[in-house]
């Protein structure tokens, strides 16, 4: 909902819950946004408040002729009420061929609808409505497991995750981007995806920094021959180029990828320059499940000074006004939840905190969940 209403500001929310959301706005291309978003798997258009069959038959109707129709529904407030049968029954009588595309869940997968080629009909508690874009799953796969380069052991940071947290920040695509540790490239690489022009990254590893760089050159590659069916933004092509001193400039967009140490950030990037940084900093040795309370304020205290040196560093080289969208650890032991102490330091270091300390994101059972924090510097 966060990021819905960061790239969707103007639209009026209606209703809501915990799978759905219904905003009021005015139209536009389903696909387009859906491809902007990483957080959401759907987008439908409401066709009222019950279920309408005349909808459905109307949709079958309008296929070419010979073809099959496959349609199904995805049922979020309540069970199949045979309604699927029962307009398959109907298009039979009207002599359309059809197919009732079915699931486990009560609610059809994106990745059903796409290799099913489904009409897929909402059913939502006080709504109805049909899909009109799906989540491009196979694009994060490739971009999150197809990349040359990673690290498990620095984090991998999710795609989708990334690409929410630059959304977060409400950049524009002209304004500088920092992401002062870039790891194996990540958020840079999501950036670069949506359109954005002037991206900075950084780390103190030499094997980051060369991650990034060749996870950039293979996306690059991938926007120069994309597959027809590769849904990363094909309107988006960048020429051959090789990097010099670290930098690749190519007309209005230009890329720079240090090497340097967050205490020495401001000695690469000169002061007020950047207008956003999207980071997540290093969270800590990956546990094991046996470590005691000592052994986790250890790893916290630890933590705490290299995001208050960082935080030291982004007040030197960030705009006034600038934002940062960064990831905080927090972990879950037995019961007790370790937070890293810094909002009151962060704050009279000159930062104001914009979210409400409710953007979570975590897997089952993972130990370390990730926080979502966005500061603006006053």
């Amino acid at each position: 909902m966060a990021e819905i209403k960061a790239v969707l500001p103007q639209g009026k929310i209606i209703d809501s819950g915990q799978q759905f959301l219904i905003l009021d706005h005015e139209k536009f291309d389903c696909q387009e946004i859906l491809n902007h978003l990483g957080g959401t798997v759907k987008i439908g258009i409401v066709f009222g408040k019950k279920i309408d069959e005349g909808a459905v038959l109307g949709s079958a109707m309008s296929i070419e002729a010979g073809k099959r129709y496959n349609f199904g529904f995805s049922f979020y407030s309540q069970k199949s009420s045979g309604i699927g049968m029962r307009l398959k029954g109907r298009l039979k009588e009207k002599g359309i061929s059809a197919r009732l595309v079915t699931s486990r869940e009560a609610a059809l997968s994106s990745v059903i609808v796409k290799k099913e080629k489904c009409h897929d009909f909402l059913v939502l508690p006080g709504w109805f409505g049909q899909t009109c874009a799906v989540q491009e799953f196979e694009q994060y796969s490739r971009l999150d497991y197809g990349r040359p380069a990673s690290d498990a052991l620095s984090g991998m940071l999710p795609p989708k995750l990334a690409k929410m947290m630059i959304n977060f920040s409400e950049a524009k695509s002209a304004e500088i981007l920092l992401d002062p540790f870039c790891g194996s490239g990540t958020i840079i690489s999501q950036a670069v995806e949506m359109g954005f022009q002037n991206l900075i990254g950084s780390d103190i590893s030499d094997k980051a920094v060369a991650d990034t760089k060749r996870n950039i050159e293979w996306l690059m590659e991938k926007l120069q021959k994309p597959n027809p069916n590769d849904q990363i933004n094909q309107n988006f092509k960048i020429p051959k180029a090789g990097w010099i001193n670290n930098k690749l400039v190519i007309g209005h967009w230009s890329l720079v990828i240090l090497k340097s140490d967050i205490n020495e950030l401001s000695q690469s990037i000169k002061a007020s320059s950047i207008d956003t940084i999207v980071t997540e900093p290093y969270l800590g040795p990956p546990l094991r499940g046996g470590e005691n309370e000592e052994q986790i304020k250890k790893i916290k205290s630890n933590l705490e000074k290299l995001y208050l040196s960082a935080f030291n560093q982004f007040k030197i080289v960030l705009k006034r006004g600038g934002r940062i969208v960064i990831v905080f650890p927090q972990w879950h032991l037995r019961g007790k939840i370790f937070d890293l102490n810094l909002e009151d330091k962060i704050t009279r270091l000159g930062f104001k905190r914009l979210d409400q300390g409710d953007l979570l994101y975590k897997r089952e059972n993972q130990k370390v969940w990730r926080e979502i924090l966005i500061w603006e510097k006053e």
